[in-house]
């Protein structure tokens, strides 16, 4: 995401000829530091399907997570709450996930855990800075 911001606050000065001052302030107001809060990833899309485990959010849906094989581990946790707000995420809590459902380690990846529902297991991986 900061390489992105690079680039069009590079083509503004290139461009437009903005000041050093204009780069710095617009830097400082759309940059993000840090892996993807469960805010931004609702802000982007309100229908993904979020998690937050040890302060790292976990997203659902991604075609190449779910095509991979992958065998599931011992469990590492477990949904305590449930919410649509991303800025009262805390470690444990799903906006789709139900409350008691358990979240399981994978054994060929890190990035990767899979939570065990009553409709199937669903995969989830881990968001990233980068």
């Amino acid at each position: 995401m900061r390489f992105i911001v690079f680039i069009l606050l590079l083509t503004c000065f290139i461009t437009t000829g903005c000041t050093k001052e204009e780069i710095l302030m617009t830097s400082e107001q759309t940059k993000t530091i840090g892996n993807p809060t469960a805010q931004e990833v609702l802000s982007m899309d309100p229908n993904a399907n979020v998690f937050m485990c040890k302060d790292m959010i976990y997203n659902a849906g991604i075609p190449w997570v779910d095509e991979l094989k992958l065998t599931k581990d011992i469990q590492l946790t477990e949904i305590t709450h449930q919410s649509n707000d991303g800025k009262a995420f805390k470690n444990g809590t799903a906006n789709k996930l139900t409350v008691g459902t358990k979240i399981f380690r994978v054994k060929e990846r890190n990035d990767i855990l899979i939570a065990e529902t009553e409709r199937g297991d669903i995969r989830f991986y881990q968001l990233v800075e980068g």
